[in-house]
């Protein structure tokens, strides 16, 4: 009995005699979608009321307002599952009383024609637009989102393109103590299989010195039905569906976050955090980190362990380099 085949989660196969045996697993969306770059990676993607580096474009673009330099970054990350990919961006804290960003996401390889069902991002590229713009009781952040990928909802290639907005708030509640709120692709429509909408909610302690901080956050991110909701054969690729049948609406991904950071010797950071799914399927997140710091530039590296059951772990290494204006 020949079966036809759509490209849900990655690539398909185009056919097959036979259904292979499944497993109980379902896929997880590809690491693209979720990353953040920069601390991000090392922070579980939490800090919504903490990290104010390149990865809060996507975290929370209000708390932008922290970074006080010209700043040119870049991170790399070797996935779990697809091509490897970067986000280069630029972040001015100097010019202006608003903190501009700008942040670009390629990746080391072509997208590749669906000839297999190998988990991987349909993404092809994304650009980031993002401003801070505080006051004296708080900081309002403003984000833009481009995305060009292919569309996994179609059972041949085709293109989809769009942009996203976001928003976010960050409140200095007391010295030690910040809150953070943030919307990331409000208005995602046709892309929401590829630019979830995500909510994030945090508060953060950090003394006095900056040598010692905590987070605590709460993260509401729906879920892709075609990236997410197909399960796996026994050998871990993608399984063969009827491309009549369209996968049905997925609870969303609500996860609690805490993690901090230690800064030693004026120049070594000491990153950690764990999510965990505060309700539906099994879910969490472990993620660690090591940088220097200095004057005018910093080097971290980080590794996240993103599904429960995986041994292998997603790595990154970030470099951000000062300018002077």
């Amino acid at each position: 009995m020949r079966s036809r085949c759509i490209a849900l989660g990655s690539w398909c196969a185009a056919m097959t005699l036979a259904f292979p045996a499944f497993s109980a697993e379902k896929s997880s969306l590809p690491d693209e979608i979720t990353a953040t770059g920069g601390q991000g990676s090392a922070q579980a993607g939490g800090g919504a009321a903490l990290i104010s580096d390149q990865s809060s474009i996507h975290i929370n673009p209000a708390m932008l307002y922290r970074h006080k330099n010209y700043d040119v970054a870049g991170t790399y990350v070797w996935p779990i599952e697809g091509r490897p990919f970067y986000r280069a961006s630029a972040i001015d804290g100097v010019t202006s009383k608003w903190t501009a960003a700008f942040e670009y996401t390629g990746f080391s390889d072509a997208l590749t024609a669906r000839d297999s069902r190998k988990i991987d991002s349909p993404v092809r590229r994304r650009g980031s637009l993002a401003f801070a713009i505080p006051s004296d009781l708080l900081s309002i952040g403003l984000a833009g989102h481009y995305v060009e990928a292919d569309d996994p909802t179609e059972p041949v290639a085709k293109t989809v393109k769009g942009f996203t907005l976001g928003t976010g708030i960050a409140i200095q509640l007391a010295n030690s103590i910040r809150f953070g709120a943030s919307v990331e692709n409000l208005n995602n429509g046709r892309l929401k299989n590829v630019s979830p909408r995500t909510v994030r909610v945090g508060l953060a302690w950090e003394d006095q010195s900056g040598s010692l901080a905590f987070h605590a956050d709460y993260r509401d991110r729906e879920r892709s039905a075609y990236l997410e909701g197909l399960p796996l054969t026994a050998q871990g690729t993608l399984a063969i569906v009827d491309p009549s049948v369209t996968p049905s609406e997925l609870p969303h991904e609500k996860m609690a976050i805490i993690g901090g950071q230690i800064s030693t010797m004026d120049v070594l950071r000491l990153f950690f955090a764990a999510g965990k799914n505060v309700g539906g399927e099994k879910s969490q997140v472990t993620s660690g980190g090591l940088g220097i710091y200095q004057k005018n530039f910093s080097l971290a590296y980080a590794v996240s362990r993103i599904y429960p059951d995986a041994k292998d772990l997603q790595n990154s290494l970030s470099l951000s380099i000062t300018m002077k204006m």
